[in-house]
């Protein structure tokens, strides 16, 4: 914050504990007559008297106790009717968020003064008139404010987790929502609280709130406004009492939640020469980028090329993307040290002034970010993000139309005027990554950065996107830096793997090379990853079937979405689901963990009926089936602890354990997941991607579980800490027996835990049998598909452009 808002606040709560100490500190009572109406000041009435000539400064000291308690109660209980209303009303939706959405547009409708005259007319003069106008003004914003946040949190997994678990609508309410919303409360606390005391001061102005003989510097005004030419104290004094209130806070609030501009120290290096070889799109050398305590890029040197595709590959948190946009002149606010050169199309970037960078960045890069949702402006249409992104590279109208409607032709996306005039959140994550790829290619520029381009993708809409670009650049001479995970991928349009590690880049080869032989033990551990032996388990085990459904479907609007289909699962055995985006995966898995009320059909586990719905299933079928979501970050609350999130389930469960029992239980989970105990005060943003899946892992098996239903729990992970997490799987059916339920679309998961693959697309079942005589022979050409995407070539990458 800066010294103006640290002044601002001192200010306000100096005259907030004034005004709440202030009775105490009156040298005489309110209503006691001291002179005559009017009198001047004097050295027993510091201020005069007022016009029936009591002592202007005990009414001073007096009248704003009530207005800052009352200003704060109105705040409050506008937040818990607003901010509960709204978490239901987002939570149950249907007939109620209809109603209530109309009964605040109702209220936002109504001018605050009429409403306050209104409530003064039905409930008479008096402060309840006032704080209950007060709470109806502020109650649409917040409602609306609460509703739309929750509505955001619905998106993430945590909140299935916890109907998963069995938690009670207002335990999910209290316990999963309402911590997340602390930051939108203190952040809208500071605004309301400032209206609130507005709203009361000028209801006692106009004499609908404080009557006599109560002291309120609103009432004060009032009542003394006659005698202003000839006693202005008894006016002007309770101004500035309001105006001392009002003031400090909005400059405490102003510009508080506008994030500061770091001033970035140049490295000297980077100012002797402006420009470098202009052959090269970027050329990086000795550069290191330091935080306080943490050396996040060490002392690094890159070069693409022009007409070059190169991919990063290394293990999460060995420097990435801080790399890429570095590339682009971005850095952590928490910098502490910036080292070395970066040259973009031959350009020095620490030389250039924000202007500057800010042009050559439009005119000559393009970069794709990992999650499009955080991306894209919800508020802009496809096509108005399309025309912002062409403007700024100077590209007109007509090209940039032309352009769009070629590279959506190719990569199978609508290029009708509906799919343009819709906006980001009414298209799927994979159709926002591929617009996100357009919006970056157009114009061509010189140099495309991406950051994991294809994470929404199947493995097959995978390998067609990569080669499209490969093509598409190959063909404009464009230059290529992209992220990968998937080594299988990227080595099919990559000319050089660089292997980074610890911020360093530790290898870099050109790719046919690097997959017959890693120079470095980290490329061997990611080439190792993604060669999996093909594992040929075919047993069954010899009781009966854990987990049957029969004629299970899904339907939406009358019309099928998956079609009815069988499958049994037993103790120790796995069932991969796969096939593409879009086909029915992870339809079919929510509906077998009951989070899909359109299902149909019969589940059955431990021969006993399952009830499709999660709220109609016991407690004891809850825990024996538990669902591991793709998205650990999503899935894992951010607002608690990892120890919070182990003993949940525990709780909720198995509600007769001790606190020793509990806590035996809690470090037996950490040994089989492999986490350390210190782990256990952390918060799930300051671990790593593989410490948060096995962190997940870890409270699906807390309750011991027969069953675990996963959902692509490897897809966000890189090549190692894949490899440690099947490993780890594969442990628990050995020890544990427990029956694996996998949603993939990439086939080297199955490949590495063997049992039954069934091939799901277009809502059906194409194939189905042992996992091993599937990747050998497969007969649909969709699974075919699969195979091929997930093979790691050596041959040359690929330029031809694929159909998507």
């Amino acid at each position: 914050m800066s010294k103006k808002q640290y002044v601002g606040i001192g200010l306000f709560l100096l005259m907030a504990l004034l005004s709440v100490v202030g009775p105490w500190l009156a040298p005489y009572a309110i209503d006691e007559i001291r002179d005559m109406p009017f009198a001047p000041p004097n050295p027993t009435d510091w201020m005069g008297t007022d016009y029936l000539g009591a002592d202007v400064f005990s009414r001073l000291m007096s009248g704003g106790q009530q207005l800052m308690v009352l200003a704060c109660s109105s705040v409050l209980l506008a937040w818990l009717a607003g901010g509960l209303l709204g978490m239901i009303a987002a939570l149950q939706g249907r007939w109620l968020d209809r109603v209530l959405i109309v009964i605040a547009d109702v209220l936002l409708s109504v001018p605050g003064l009429l409403l306050l005259t209104l409530v003064v007319t039905v409930s008479g003069r008096g402060y309840l008139a006032a704080v209950i106008a007060a709470i109806l003004v502020m109650f649409p914003d917040i409602f609306r404010l609460v509703r739309a946040a929750t509505l955001q949190q619905l998106q993430q997994d945590y909140v299935d987790m916890a109907r998963c678990r069995g938690e009670s609508l207002m335990s999910i309410i209290l316990r999963e929502i309402a911590p997340n919303l602390l930051p939108l409360f203190s952040a809208d606390i500071g605004i309301r609280l400032l209206a609130a005391i507005f709203i009361l001061a000028t209801a006692s102005f106009l004499g609908l709130a404080a009557q006599q003989p109560e002291a309120d510097w609103g009432l004060m005004i009032m009542e003394n406004r006659q005698g202003l030419s000839f006693q202005p104290w008894a006016t002007l004094a309770p101004i500035a009492a309001i105006l001392l209130l009002l003031i400090p806070l909005n400059l405490s609030l102003d510009g508080l939640y506008t994030p500061s501009r770091r001033k970035k120290k140049l490295p000297v290096s980077s100012l002797s020469d402006a420009t470098g070889d202009v052959s090269m799109a970027l050329e990086i050398k000795h550069f290191s980028l330091k935080l306080p305590k943490q050396t996040l890029i060490n002392s690094l040197s890159l070069q693409v090329k022009t007409g070059e595709i190169v991919a990063l590959v290394g293990a999460s948190g060995s420097g990435k993307s801080t790399l890429l946009r570095a590339a682009l002149g971005h850095f952590p606010a928490t910098a502490a040290g910036i080292e070395g050169d970066v040259r973009l199309a031959g350009r020095a970037l620490f030389s250039l002034h924000d202007r500057a960078l800010r042009q050559l960045r439009s005119q000559k890069t393009g970069f794709v970010p990992q999650d499009p949702r955080l991306s894209m402006m919800p508020s802009q249409t496809i096509e108005t993000y399309l025309r912002i992104m062409a403007a700024r590279r100077g590209l007109p109208a007509q090209q940039r139309k032309q352009q769009v409607a070629a590279h959506f032709k190719e990569l199978g996306l609508p290029d009708g005027e509906e799919f343009l005039q819709r906006y980001p959140h009414q298209i799927s994550g994979g159709q926002r990554q591929r617009v996100m790829v357009v919006a970056a290619m157009l114009g061509y520029p010189a140099l495309l950065l991406m950051d994991e381009p294809t994470s929404a993708l199947d493995s097959v809409s995978t390998q067609a996107l990569l080669r499209w670009i490969a093509s598409t650049a190959r063909a404009h001479s464009m230059s290529v830096l992209f992220i990968a995970h998937d080594l299988p991928q990227a080595s099919q349009i990559a000319d050089r793997i660089v292997v980074m590690s610890q911020g360093e880049a530790i290898e870099q080869q050109q790719t046919q090379t690097f997959l017959q032989a890693p120079r470095t033990p980290a490329g061997q551990r990611l080439l190792e990853a993604w060669q999996p032996r093909i594992l040929n388990q075919t047993e069954k085990s010899g009781t009966g079937p854990l987990l049957s459904g029969s004629k299970v479907s899904v339907s939406f609007a009358g019309k099928l979405t998956l079609m009815p289909l069988h499958f049994s699962l037993g103790r120790g055995e796995t069932l991969s689901i796969a096939g593409r985006s879009g086909g029915g995966k992870t339809t079919l898995l929510c509906a077998i963990a009951g989070l899909q009320p359109a299902a149909s059909g019969v589940l059955t586990l431990h021969d006993a009926a399952l009830p499709l719905n999660i709220h109609q299933r016991s407690r004891v079928q809850k825990s024996k089936m538990q669902y591991v979501a793709q998205n650990p970050a999503s899935a894992l609350n951010p607002f608690y602890r990892v120890r919070a999130l182990l003993l949940r389930p525990l709780r909720l469960n198995v509600p007769k354990l001790t606190v020793e029992q509990r806590e035996q239980r809690l470090h037996e989970v950490l040994r089989q997941v492999g986490l350390e105990t210190h782990l256990l005060s952390r918060t799930i943003s300051t671990l790593s991607g593989g410490q948060q899946q096995r962190v997940a892992l870890a409270r699906a098996l807390i309750v011991r579980p027969d069953i675990l239903l996963c959902d692509e729990v490897t897809s966000a992970v890189d090549g190692p800490t894949r490899l440690e997490l099947i490993k780890l799987l594969r442990r628990l059916q050995r020890e544990r027996g427990i029956a694996l339920l996998i949603v993939t679309h990439d086939l080297t998961l199955p490949a590495q835990l063997g049992g039954t693959l069934m091939v799901i697309d277009h809502g059906k079942v194409v194939e189905q049998g042992p996992v091993f005589q599937l990747l050998e022979r497969p007969a649909h050409k969709v699974t075919q598909q699969l195979v091929s995407a997930t093979k790691l070539t050596m041959d040359a990458p690929q330029c031809s452009p694929p159909s998507i």
